[in-house]
């Protein structure tokens, strides 16, 4: 560790500063604070009540056990575990499994998908990774384990490592359901060999609960589960507890658009997204130049179209973001002017979502325009491109 820290180039010791100081200090907080900012109390007792064969839903949930658990019956066993502990040391494991788990995927990733990076790149990118993972760092949210996973599955994916894609993708599935997503357009992408490998993957990972409980509460939890996704509805509610997609801007400038033609829409943008996709390997694109657009473009259509997103959701959006700023500081051309409007809508609900009472940023659809601007610029690249050759050295530093 001496020897790196003397050869490593300055910018990867202040991203490793960073993270490890941003970590170091929520973890202690959560420490002295379980209950405070978090949200990882509601998993815990989630994992507690799976224990005790308990209800893990309103309304039948118990009313002491916090409210607002919309995870699958799997995230619950697979929470069980960490519920043993104390929610101050639990919390903390929590997080910090986390946050290992987005840059392990993340440099596999870089390593494999992306072009040679130096190590200053590299850096660049894991600095740019911070800004919207902060507030998924600080409140507990799983954002960071499931863009993990999906990172990991394009990875595999480019690898040809198909079981080991579909587990991850079952396991981003198992937590929030729409990042299913992804593997809809990898199986368009490569229908041989996910078509019949994902759905069975997708299908251990629901039934995986029945082996650590009794299975006629199991399945009754899957039904209240089901019960609970159909009844909610979040289109007319206060703006500050909106979700922050594309909805949310229907709404605020008064776009007369139904719910059901605007689900239309939301399954619109995502056969562009896939056809997009289809359409550059048919083009003969480089694979992992189609992954990445198949990433990119997915992760933000989840933003903008998705059915639950929420601040912290856009912690999914970073690693494809940071990646779209470093690419775009090679030249100029007038498309970038959508990613730089996309970057200062999220430096500024980042840097003043918190003045609620003063500001109101959230209900000004700062988030949502963000990631309009961003959908834009990705869907305006239209021509094919070399690979970018960020590297001064002939392999990427991820791969130290």
């Amino acid at each position: 560790m001496r020897s790196w820290f003397h050869t490593d180039s300055r910018w990867m010791k202040i991203a490793l500063l960073a993270w490890s100081a941003i970590v170091l200090f929520v973890t202690v907080r959560v420490i002295l604070s379980p209950e405070a900012k978090t949200v990882y109390p509601l998993f815990s007792e989630s994992g507690r009540l799976w224990w005790h064969g308990t209800d893990l839903y309103e309304p039948h949930r118990p009313k002491d056990a916090g409210d607002g658990f919309r995870y699958s019956p799997t995230f619950a066993a697979l929470m069980a575990p960490l519920a043993i502990l104390p929610d101050g040391v639990g919390g903390a494991l929590w997080r910090i499994v986390n946050v290992a788990a987005l840059l392990g995927a993340f440099a596999w990733f870089a390593r494999s998908v992306l072009p040679p990076l130096d190590s200053k790149h590299c850096a660049w990118l894991a600095l740019l990774l911070l800004p919207l993972c902060l507030q998924s760092i600080n409140n507990g949210q799983a954002n960071l384990i499931v863009i993990a996973a999906l990172l990991a599955a394009v990875a595999a994916v480019n690898e040809q490592r198909w079981n080991l894609a579909c587990v991850v993708l079952a396991f981003a599935f198992v937590i929030k359901i729409y990042p299913i997503a992804l593997g809809v357009v990898l199986i368009v992408l490569y229908p041989r060999q996910l078509s019949w490998r994902l759905p069975m993957a997708l299908m251990v990972a629901v039934l995986l609960p029945f082996l650590f409980q009794n299975p006629a509460y199991v399945g009754d939890q899957y039904g209240k589960w089901t019960a609970l996704l159909f009844a909610e509805d979040r289109s007319a509610i206060p703006l500050e507890h909106m979700y922050r997609d594309l909805w949310l801007l229907i709404h605020l400038y008064g776009i007369p658009i139904s719910r059901p033609a605007y689900a239309l829409l939301q399954l619109l943008g995502g056969a562009c997204v896939a056809f997009v996709c289809w359409r550059q390997q048919v083009t003969e694109r480089p694979s992992n130049q189609v992954l990445t657009t198949s990433l990119t473009l997915t992760t933000t259509w989840m933003m903008l179209f998705g059915p639950a997103t929420e601040s912290s959701s856009f912690a999914l959006l970073a690693p494809s973001l940071a990646w779209s700023i470093v690419e775009s500081l090679d030249a100029f051309n007038v498309r970038r002017l959508l990613l730089w409007a996309s970057c200062a809508c999220f430096v500024f609900a980042v840097l003043f979502g918190g003045f609620r009472a003063t500001l109101r940023v959230h209900e000004l659809g700062i988030h949502s325009w963000g990631s309009v601007f961003y959908f834009a610029y990705l869907l305006a690249e239209t021509q094919t491109k070399p690979a970018l050759d960020l590297a001064t050295h002939p392999k990427s530093a991820w791969a130290s």
